[in-house]
């Protein structure tokens, strides 16, 4: 027989069973489709380079630092040294990003992500506008007029694709600029970038020690990373010899895009790296049933396979038609995940679409994700079908025929495989329950935390004070109190304030020291957390101080409040107010600050939600981005269009960041959690319902075999609590094994999220009881139906059977 006609007898065989058919095909393409989803979504992030034609030949150039390794920007000597020694990249480029305030006659002023570039870039990648004209080499001449090229989605959405824009002058933070050009659409290199500039140097671009610059280069033919990474980390090496002031310990390296913005040091990679573990265990968990159905199903057809072997077919022929079978579910359940897949990529495109994608971040399936699925769905049919093939390859023809493979089991060695691919998904469902139930438990404790603030009747927005116009900080304090004084006037505006930092948003970080400790040497000095704030801010929040008073507008650089935290960690409950401390900025102590309030803990960081040690300073100094919010005593969605009138009252050309109520700003937080923690519930659901089934399968399959014996049990007097323990015995020493191995694997497994975890640790008993119960429950509903059946069992018709 070929191939052909084995596919064709495949056909009719997976018909004339069509639940068993329909069973496998729904846990494969289950197990197939959350695969193909999750690796779609990690490819995007994690493997999918630049989107345009021959990026992985773009890397950026990086710089080490041991004491801050978060750090990775340069100088721009640093740069122009790199440019021309590095011999790996034929060229290099740089860049630095600004949010950018764009004013015009058209419509409203907007803020924008802009970023500054040399002129080299859109070459450097290989793009071009596709309106008007690149940077050109004069554009970045000091002096030169200053011009900007628009993003397509800017160009769309402000200017309706008007081609007259091109030619047109606007304003970017109140300096008049002409634009130039338009890029293609889903160009946003740098990341996000919506308006670039040529970047032109001035005196600030030659110190050394401020590296505020991108840089990323393209390599030269012959050229690949691990050689361009080592001449990096060479030109730096010397650059910190010759430089040892600004330079010492700072290395360099090149690294890809995809490190560049998913690397290790944020929790992106993290939980791609855990969703696809999680989806792997739920397509083995998948593969473990089918294979158990097939051994299960193996039993009904010993007398056909004999025949075929008794009429001169080998153990190769039997082993390709029952492989081509596993293949056939396969290719079905991978064609129906596919269209899972399909669906489950837009619906997670639509819920992270409002949070700020990229634009160049595109989830859709390409070659390597159709590559994955192939890959996967081809291995399937083989992994769940190659045990069952081998096994009905090996039958003992006479045995098989004499007995008609009536009341067998298939053997010792069948039964005990199918037992152990029950306890293999029992384990694999307690580990993807366990990180489930930490990661929805992370997600409650993050929308329930009590971050110290009543954070109802909030609204808040960010605003940049353009430099050209805000140049020095009399004109940015008096500007936010000319707000606050407007704010604090229209009706339905209880309270305003000031801050540099929402709750949950972070904080500054200032090295210091209190009077009358010891201090250690300057690299030894600790740091502290610190919010600069204006009159008002706790009672918009809705605090009170507990002790002292709040800020008032004769505050100045001789003030400081602190939180409950601080006082306990470093004056061990005492009263703290009229005591001292000073801060260091960089390295030169600041005017000492006296203690004037005590106030209740209030969350800055929005990953562990602790309240740690903060101080809080006046806004007295220069500080041109700040938050403002607003109390209301009406629904402050109602106020948005009112404050926003009364910013531009005020400025006609300064835009609005950000308005939005705290409530959603919180929620804005707390997405990765809400999506996450879904999927990881979803996975899990899936594992612990594939599960479920296996164990109810197995044990239902069990049972009919033992007909006969639960049959004579019976007329021997065998009660149906016998018989309940007889049937329950089975399934659950597979449950104690499943649960064991299971909870053994969760507890190293479970530690990889520690860092996605709010409130909660990776060993959490709660959620390993939990995850136990729910388990066993599950387990005992899959044997409670089967052993009803048994109980049920007629001796007559039971020995009859025979």
């Amino acid at each position: 027989m070929s191939i052909l006609e084995d596919i064709r007898f495949g056909l009719r065989t997976l018909a004339r069973n069509p639940g068993f058919t329909a069973v496998a095909i729904i846990a494969l393409a289950l197990g197939i489709g959350v695969n193909a989803t999750v690796f779609s979504l990690a490819n995007a992030v994690l493997f999918k380079n630049l989107p345009f034609a021959n990026s992985d030949q773009i890397l950026y150039i990086i710089s080490t630092n041991p004491a801050n390794p978060r750090w990775r920007d340069s100088s721009f000597p640093d740069y122009r040294d790199l440019r021309a020694a590095l011999k790996s990249f034929d060229a290099v480029g740089a860049s630095s990003q600004d949010s950018k305030n764009l004013s015009d006659h058209t419509t409203s002023p907007e803020g924008y992500h802009g970023a500054y570039i040399s002129v080299n870039t859109f070459p450097l990648i290989g793009q071009k506008p596709i309106a008007g004209r690149d940077f050109v080499p004069s554009d970045e001449q000091p002096g030169a007029a200053p011009v900007a090229i628009l993003s397509y989605k800017v160009w769309e959405n402000r200017y309706g694709k008007d081609p007259s824009v091109i030619g047109r002058t606007v304003r970017l933070d109140e300096v008049p600029t002409t634009i130039i050009g338009v890029m293609p659409a889903r160009m946003d290199f740098p990341r996000e970038a919506e308006i670039w500039m040529p970047l032109v140097p001035n005196a600030d671009f030659e110190k050394r020690q401020n590296r505020h610059f991108e840089l990323y280069g393209h390599l030269a033919p012959g050229a690949n990373i691990k050689t361009a990474s080592a001449e990096v980390a060479t030109v730096m090496q010397r650059l910190a010899s010759a430089y040892p002031i600004t330079n010492k310990d700072i290395g360099g390296r090149a690294i890809d895009y995809n490190e560049q913005f998913a690397g290790n040091e944020n929790g992106i990679k993290i939980v791609f790296l855990a969703m696809l573990g999680a989806v792997g265990f739920v397509l083995l968990i998948a593969c473990a049933n089918v294979a158990n159905l097939q051994l299960a199903r193996a039993v009904s057809r010993m007398r056909e396979i004999s025949i075929r072997v008794a009429l001169g077919a080998g153990r190769w022929r039997i082993v390709r038609q029952l492989l081509i079978e596993s293949l056939m579910l396969s290719v079905a359940g991978g064609v129906i995940g596919w269209l899972l897949a399909l669906w489950g990529i837009r619906a997670f495109d639509a819920q992270v679409a409002p949070t700020g994608k990229p634009p160049s971040l595109d989830f859709s399936m390409d070659l390597r994700a159709f590559l994955y699925l192939a890959a996967i769905t081809i291995g399937t049919g083989l992994l769940f079908g190659l045990a069952p093939a081998l096994r009905l390859s090996k039958l003992d023809v006479n045995t098989a025929l004499k007995d008609g493979g009536r009341g067998s089991s298939g053997g010792g060695r069948g039964k005990y495989l199918s037992g152990l691919l029950v306890v293999t998904e029992m384990a694999l469902a307690v580990v993807l329950l366990a990180g489930a139930g930490l990661m929805i438990r992370s997600f409650f404790n993050a929308y329930q935390s009590d971050i110290g603030i009543h954070s109802p009747n909030l609204l808040t927005m960010r605003l940049d004070l353009p430099p050209v116009k805000y140049e020095r900080a009399d004109q940015q304090l008096a500007f936010f109190d000319r707000l606050r004084a407007r704010l604090d006037s229209t009706p339905g505006v209880e309270a305003s304030a000031i801050m540099t930092d929402l709750p949950l948003d972070g904080s500054w970080d200032y090295p210091y020291e209190l009077e009358g400790e010891p201090q250690p040497d300057a690299r030894h000095r600790p740091n502290a957390n610190a919010v600069v704030i204006s009159p008002n801010y706790f009672r918009v929040l809705g605090d009170r101080p507990l002790a002292g008073r709040e800020f008032d507008s004769s505050d100045g650089e001789a003030s400081v409040i602190v939180n409950r935290q601080f006082a306990q960690t470093f004056f061990h409950n005492e009263n703290v107010l009229g005591k001292r401390l000073r801060t260091y900025d960089k390295n030169v102590a600041q005017p000492w600050r006296t203690i004037v309030g005590l106030v209740p803990d209030i969350s800055q960081d929005r990953q562990s939600r602790t309240k740690g040690p903060l101080l809080y300073f006046p806004y007295r100094h220069q500080t041109n981005s700040m938050w403002i919010a607003a109390r209301t005593a009406v629904p402050p969605s109602s106020l948005k269009e009112v404050v926003r009138r009364e910013v531009q009252a005020l400025d006609e050309d300064l835009p609005v960041f950000q308005m939005r109520t705290l409530d959603e700003h919180l929620e804005h937080i707390n997405w990765p959690s809400r999506i996450f923690g879904a999927l990881f519930a979803i996975f899990a659901a899936i594992a612990l319902l594939l599960a479920s089934v296996g164990l109810y399968a197995v044990i239902a399959h069990s049972v009919s075999q033992r007909t006969q014996e639960i049959g004579v049990r019976i007329a021997l007097g065998a009660r149906n609590g016998n018989i309940l323990r007889l049937v329950f015995s089975q399934g659950i020493r597979q449950l104690v094994l499943g649960l064991v191995i299971g909870i053994a694997a969760a507890l190293a497994v479970t530690n990889i999220l520690k860092s996605l975890l709010v409130d909660v640790s990776p060993t959490d008993p709660l959620t390993f009881v939990s995850v136990t119960l729910v388990l066993s429950i599950a387990a005992g509903l899959g044997c409670l139906i089967p052993a009803r059946r048994a109980m049920r069992v007629d001796p007559i018709e039971a020995l009859r059977h025979e």
